[in-house]
């Protein structure tokens, strides 16, 4: 309880005594002179006491010189007291007067480093020692709180005192290397004034929150403007000490962190955007994905997802370098984006391939748009590297709905239906439907078999005659692979070759392969004579594998074939790689002396250079140019511009897929030498191909293989083997691959 002004009073009083004058020394020289006097008046009668005769001690004068005698040692008391106390107290007022200047000088700077000064030496323990003494406790405790505020004032942060309005009352010097003010230009000031706009609100919003007592927790981070004009990123933590009589204000301590922003911006485009393109990456579409799918499940506000595969980026990176890929998926980006809205998102996951998520209440309306008007912008060519290159996209599109009818993710649903584009045509956009999982799966479970099916002894060879067209000869076979599946039965080439090639099986299977078909054409051989001809495909992943030539002279050894019997065929996409390895393959094949045939030429990366390059013995004209021989001009000019050229590079042709009479007729007027298709004879089990020899008659003209005479029977069965190449051309309708479309480099599509 606070005590009344009376009360007050009364203290004060009782404190500061009777007083004379206001200063000390004045009351010294009162009371000594006064006393010297006062002994002076009353010498005299002590003197008639001491035996001074009367009538001497009575004498005015000796009264004035008592008098006299009194006022002298009263004056020189008075003036040793004053030489001797009022020194040591000089002293003492000249260590406080300096203590003051230094401790207001510091007030006003901020600058502590002279508020002191050196100890008074206590050489007494009266009350002028315990003065002293009192003066060096003082000094001490100056000195110790110097400490404290010298660490303030080089501390990093800014420490800042306002006043609950926001005014800064004080500033510590280290706003000077923070913010670039000098120390104490901001004092009176707005401490908001500091503050980037976009962040004032919360920060204002922090103050008053901790100036009603509310909250202690550190501000936001927000931008505070430096001298300079620019901005940094600053955190501050504020605390309530206006009942502290020390501070009286709210305290701000403020970090400068913006290296630690850049940074974190850093690491953030880092783990979150695409180097190349600057389009969000995979984590932060899935990120927005999610959030995404919890609005739909509980706001109901559907999304659609576009997931886009660029079909030719391989066949850019192969021709013009993966600098000319870059720069293909750097075009493709900005059209694309192009093509959104600005709360849309456009991803780079991987690779060649990007995603696109569309929110909102119209977005399954919407996505279809979307999709066409990118198929749309990518049909104009692309300059890479000063040519022109047309960027093909396979969208497939899917929304919340149609995903959760398949009780599967958006993204999920949406690259599966991209798959179906691409292996349907590409170039196009596919909507999700729900069978499409149902082929997702089946290609899921069918992959799994696969990698038993070597160990099971499940795979196959076919055997396709290859026929001498003017003589009706087989001349050779084609190894073609078959799966004799425990379930489906026998799965043709088309639905499991690209899962091979997928999973990486397709090396030891084409290694199988050539071991099987070298044994089998071994087995046919005639006494006295040579075995057929056997031509195996090679794909491109087993093309490019170390041990490739290893593998096919292992076969050839472990079957006892000659090396000029087997025929390995390979694609024009294979020379899209590299090109001196691709070479020095061809030539160490060469050398083991097999034939090389260059497969469905003119439907891939043709060119004459390849045929002059390479070592090829035999080019096969694809069926996409049998197929109209009889009937269009222009595959007739085509073919006869491929048998002139075969003629002049000294090649044989082989011509695909005939399965018409007038198809053979035309090409054999063509003067095409080979060929194979249903015409002349399907693929069959070792045990009932033919094996070429002298026949007598033709079969009927509608048989299959009627442009063949017959042939004896093989002179011993073979074991049954895997092959490749004509799949879709089996009695049995054609059926969608269940893998991932080959891109520029795989094998062709009915290859195997």
């Amino acid at each position: 309880m606070s005590p009344s002004p009376t009360e007050v009073a009364t203290v004060s009083r009782r404190q500061r005594g009777f007083r004379l004058t206001s200063r000390v020394f004045w009351d010294l020289a009162v009371w000594m002179i006064g006393l010297g006097i006062a002994v002076g008046l009353v010498f005299p009668p002590f003197a008639t006491g001491l035996g001074v005769p009367a009538e001497y001690a009575e004498r005015p004068l000796f009264k004035a010189a008592c008098l006299g005698a009194g006022f002298l040692v009263g004056a020189l008391s008075y003036t040793l007291c004053r030489c001797l106390v009022g020194g040591r107290l000089a002293v003492l007022s000249s260590h406080l007067r300096s203590v003051a200047q230094g401790i207001a000088e510091a007030s006003r700077t901020g600058d502590w480093s002279q508020s002191t000064s050196q100890r008074i030496r206590v050489d007494s323990d009266d009350q002028l020692g315990e003065t002293a003494q009192a003066f060096n406790s003082l000094l001490d405790a100056l000195e110790a709180g110097e400490h404290f505020r010298s660490l303030v004032r080089n501390a990093s942060d800014i420490i800042t005192v306002v006043d609950p309005s926001g005014t800064i009352t004080y500033q510590t010097p280290s706003v000077g290397w923070v913010l670039g003010y000098p120390p104490g230009t901001l004092i009176g000031t707005d401490i908001h004034t500091l503050v980037h706009a976009e962040d004032a609100t919360s920060f204002r919003d922090q103050l008053r929150s901790v100036a009603r007592g509310l909250s202690l927790a550190p501000c936001p981070a927000v931008r505070m403007r430096h001298r300079n004009g620019s901005w940094r990123w600053t955190e501050t933590v504020v605390n309530d000490l206006r009942d502290d009589p020390a501070v009286n204000g709210v305290v701000l301590t403020t970090r400068d962190v913006s290296d630690r922003r850049e940074l974190e911006e850093q690491l953030r485009t880092q783990a979150f955007y695409d180097p190349l393109t600057g389009l969000p990456n995979r984590a932060l579409f899935m990120e927005r994905l999610r959030a995404a799918e919890e609005r739909e499940r509980e706001a109901g506000t559907p999304a659609a997802v576009l997931f886009l595969d660029l079909d030719n980026l391989k066949a850019v990176n192969d021709t013009l370098g993966h600098d000319g890929g870059d720069a293909l998926l750097g075009v493709v980006a900005q059209r694309v984006g192009g093509c959104l809205r600005p709360g849309d998102t456009l991803a780079r996951l991987a690779g060649d391939e990007f995603a696109v998520l569309i929110g909102g209440p119209q977005s399954s309306e919407m996505a279809p748009r979307v999709a066409e008007r990118i198929l749309a912008v990518l049909r104009e060519p692309v300059l890479v590297v000063d040519r022109a290159v047309r960027a093909s996209l396979s969208i497939g599109l899917a929304t919340t709905a149609s995903a959760a009818a398949s009780g599967i993710g958006l993204l999920s649903a949406a690259d599966i239906a991209m798959y179906v584009a691409k292996t349907s045509g590409k170039g196009r956009c596919e909507v999700f439907q729900p069978s499409h999982h149902a082929d997702h799966l089946d290609r899921e479970r069918m992959q799994a078999d696969l990698y038993q099916a070597l160990e099971r002894h499940e795979l196959v060879l076919h055997y396709q005659p290859i026929v001498d067209l003017a003589s009706r000869r087989i001349n050779g076979y084609e190894a073609l692979v078959r799966w004799q599946h425990p379930e489906r039965g026998l799965v043709p080439p088309a639905r499991f070759i690209t899962l091979a090639e997928d999973s990486g099986l397709i090396v030891p299977i084409g290694r199988w392969i050539l071991r099987e078909a070298t044994r089998q054409a071994a087995a046919w051989q005639q006494p006295g004579g040579a075995a057929p001809r056997m031509s195996v495909n090679v794909s491109v992943c087993q093309f490019q594998h170390p041990d490739l030539v290893d593998d096919v002279t292992e076969a050839l050894q472990a079957s006892g074939l000659a090396p000029d019997r087997l025929t390995l065929e390979i694609t024009e996409s294979l020379f899209a790689q590299d090109t001196t390895g691709t070479t020095h393959k061809l030539e160490q094949l060469k050398a083991l002396g097999v034939r090389l045939a260059l497969d469905d030429f003119g439907t891939g990366y043709s060119s004459l250079s390849y045929l002059r390059r390479f070592p090829i013995d035999i080019l096969k004209i694809d069926k996409s140019f049998v197929d109209g021989v009889a009937t269009s001009s222009e595959d007739r000019a085509v073919i006869g511009a491929i048998v002139a050229l075969g003629q002049t590079l000294h090649l044989d042709l082989v011509a695909e897929g005939i399965e018409t009479p007038a198809e053979l007729a035309a090409l054999e007027s063509l003067g095409v030498r080979y060929g194979q298709g249903y015409h002349l004879g399907r693929p069959a089990p070792p045990e009932q191909a033919a094996v070429a020899a002298p026949g007598d008659e033709r079969r009927r003209p509608d048989s299959p293989g009627a442009g063949l005479r017959p042939a004896a029977a093989p002179r011993a069965a073979a074991a049954v083997s895997p092959g490749q190449h004509d799949a879709a051309r089996e009695a049995t309708p054609p059926v969608r691959p269940q893998g991932p479309a080959p891109g520029p480099a795989a094998v062709g599509p009915l290859s195997w």
